[in-house]
């Protein structure tokens, strides 16, 4: 099964303030619990070909960075949950405003057993844009300005 979400969302921040924020680094700042670990172990700056894993046990997750484009505020991973999922993961921001940025983000997630049908099958449109749309909250509670 393969299924494609996309949602849009404001952030109150400038656009070269917020791209930096859906970085693996950056999201360290926001997401609860996000800790990934990088390969090599100081490799934590985002450029192309990076490699991280985050999760653990059947949701230990495998990404990397396929395009990175910070000029245009542009970043594509290769997402990937073994015998589960796997997914495109792209951002793009772009200036609101001086002082908002908007941010689309999209999965194209494609199942890769039983455990990723029965994920897949439940996930809807509504559910990614709620899980999505609770990211400018988050950023904004815990995300230090830069």
């Amino acid at each position: 099964m393969r299924k494609r979400f996309e949602h849009g969302i404001v952030v109150d921040r400038p656009v070269g303030e917020a791209f930096p924020l859906f970085t693996p680094k950056g999201e360290e700042d926001w997401v609860p619990g996000w800790k990934p670990d990088y390969f090599p172990a100081d490799g934590d700056k985002t450029r192309k070909d990076l490699l991280f894993a985050t999760g653990s046990g059947d949701e230990r997750t495998w990404w990397t960075c396929l395009e990175w484009e910070p000029d245009r505020h542009h970043v594509r991973y290769l997402r990937l949950t073994p015998g589960n999922r796997a997914a495109f993961v792209e951002v793009n921001c772009k200036a609101r405003g001086p002082r908002s940025a908007d941010v689309v983000v999209s999965y194209d997630m494609q199942s890769l057993g039983a455990s990723g049908e029965a994920y897949l099958a439940k996930m809807t449109d509504a559910d990614f844009a709620a899980m999505i749309g609770e990211w400018p909250g988050m950023i904004e509670k815990a995300a230090p300005r830069l």
